[in-house]
């Protein structure tokens, strides 16, 4: 699935208590997640250190660089090499310290000043310093640019990072971004060390970088695995880790596996210790075998259809409307991924603060998604597929089956559903390069994506400005400077009404029609103690030992 992110400058402004704390609140308005983060079991002194963990993914990483990486599977490795400035809790949404011991925001939410521990080293030896956080800012912005989607959103008004002292870096930005600080929290703006900014992108993609994190890459097969290995004298962990010091783990082993049986089994048999993607029917199976399920909704857009309302047919707001109502989420959900999924009920996953309950507008009545397309004029043909004026309201669905099995049975689902009520629907599916392509170049119908992040922005930066089509659509129907307020309002309450104004209109529009909210569903052994998710149900691995 796709995903993205945020932005930010100015000169220094008066730090006000006040302020901070509004700011604050907002951060921890805005990031909380749900899931079942806790740890499988806690971490403590007792734990056992040594031994390799056995992961398998669900599908190749495409990409290692933590401005890039946006998958589960990608995001499961570069996150045991790369840390943040500041972590978040994965229930609340509280900003804790990680790289940085503290920090001010000042009144506008302009400046960010980051105070960093001492003593903290990157793999390649150099020190984490103030140099670092802006050489690392500095190569999302200007190097990746829109490569890192959610980079150029975290810092899409950026202006700089000035280097107060070698343990000081004021951050700063020409507008409000009252988002900036989810982005902090995240891999996507990670610290590397001033010499991975000398890397090229391809270089970067493949691993070749130095990160703070307790582990190293030792080997990379691109499609294949990846190998990361623990470094030694590692001090400076997230406040949320269950201890302090080097990882218990010696290494983690990760193969690409991308057939769900194949991942399920070799769980069973204890031939993996850790697998992405376990599928739901195979769970009795797996608990029998001792294997537990660990499930985390992911925060963001859940699994929806962006409409590219410029396509005859999908120009027509009855056409959308019918679509809107004219599957049944719950039945589909219930059918295809059973009680660990849950049918979106807005734009936006019910985990997230500035979440609305749209479900009375999605409600599933088919009776009347007919009678606004035979209002509309639309009218079936001997193929039951309704037309007029010479067009046919016949459309594609981009999507990749890679994404796992379930997304083209749940398609199957809405595409028998849309021939009901007249509309006719092929599924078309693509490699992922060639979906993310056809999104950037808006060259489809119904694009299906998921956008995984902590701060509403997602859908200005990823939806509005990157995959939807029409932004005189947008614009017409009061959506964009919803947007632009919404980056500048720093009390929780102010944004959270703005987010249901946006939610409102996108939905009444017919401009994205949700589907499901997105999960991470991960299966782990008996001898796998203290695996965690963060705040976005990525995979944490610090705190794991093994049980002998």
């Amino acid at each position: 699935m796709r995903t993205t992110s945020r932005s930010l400058t100015r000169t220094r402004a008066a730090i006000t208590s006040v302020a901070t704390a509004a700011l604050a609140a907002l951060a921890l308005a805005s990031c909380a997640s749900g899931g079942s983060t806790a740890p499988s079991t806690s971490a403590s002194a007792a734990a056992t250190p040594g031994g390799t963990l056995k992961v398998q993914l669900s599908a190749a990483p495409t990409c290692l660089d933590p401005g890039v990486a946006f998958s589960a599977n990608e995001r499961a490795v570069v996150r045991t090499m790369v840390d943040s400035l500041v972590d978040m809790q994965p229930k609340t949404g509280k900003v804790v310290p990680w790289l940085a011991s503290s920090w001010e925001v000042n009144s506008d939410a302009t400046v960010y000043t980051f105070h960093l521990k001492k003593g903290m080293t990157f793999s390649d030896g150099t020190p984490v310093d103030a140099n670092a956080v802006k050489a690392s800012l500095d190569y999302v912005k200007n190097t990746l640019k829109s490569t890192s989607s959610r980079g150029a959103g975290y810092l899409s008004s950026y202006s700089g990072t000035k280097v107060v002292d070698p343990l000081t870096a004021e951050v700063d930005f020409s507008s409000p971004a009252v988002q900036f600080m989810a982005g902090a929290s995240t891999s996507t703006l990670g610290i590397l060390s001033v010499a991975s900014a000398s890397k090229t992108p391809a270089e970067r993609c493949a691993g070749d970088y130095s990160g703070s994190g307790p582990f190293t890459m030792k080997s990379y097969t691109q499609g294949q695995s990846a190998e990361v290995v623990k470094r030694s004298g590692y001090a400076w962990p997230s406040a949320l880790a269950s201890h302090k010091g080097d990882a218990y783990l010696d290494a983690i082993d990760f193969q690409v596996v991308n057939v769900s049986n194949a991942r399920d089994g070799a769980l069973s048999s204890k031939q993996a210790d850790v697998a992405l993607d376990i599928a739901t029917q195979d769970i009795p199976q797996l608990k029998s075998a001792g294997v537990t399920p660990m499930q985390g909704t992911q925060p963001g857009l859940p699994a929806s259809f962006i409409v590219n309302t410029t396509k005859p047919g999908l120009d027509d707001p009855a056409v959308r409307s019918a679509m809107m109502i004219g599957f049944d989420r719950a039945a589909d959900v219930q059918a295809v991924l059973g009680s660990y999924y849950e049918p979106a009920t807005s734009i936006l996953t019910s985990n997230l603060p500035q979440y609305k309950d749209e479900s009375a507008k999605l409600a599933f009545d088919a009776k009347k998604a007919k009678s606004l397309l035979d209002k509309a004029g639309w009218k079936a043909g001997s193929d039951g597929i309704r037309a007029k004026d010479g067009v046919s309201l016949d459309f594609a669905i981009t999507y990749t089956a890679t994404y796992g099995a379930y997304y083209t049975s749940l398609l199957q689902l809405f595409q028998q559903q849309m021939k009901d009520i007249g509309i006719g629907i092929t599924l078309d599916n693509v490699t992922q390069a060639a979906q993310v392509a056809a999104g950037s170049s808006h060259d489809y119908d119904l694009d299906i994506t998921s956008l995984t992040d902590v701060d509403p922005d997602i859908i200005r930066n990823s939806v509005a400005n990157y995959l939807f089509a029409d932004k005189g659509a947008l614009d017409s129907a009061g959506i964009t400077p919803l947007f632009t307020q919404s980056q500048a309002e720093s009390n929780p309450a102010e944004r959270k009404a703005t987010y249901g104004k946006i939610q409102d209109l996108m939905i009444s529009h017919g401009f994205v029609v949700p589907f499901w909210e997105g999960a991470q569903l991960v299966g782990y052994g008996s001898i796998v103690k203290g695996l965690a998710m963060d705040f976005q149900s990525w995979l944490l691995f610090y705190d794991v030992s093994l049980a002998k």
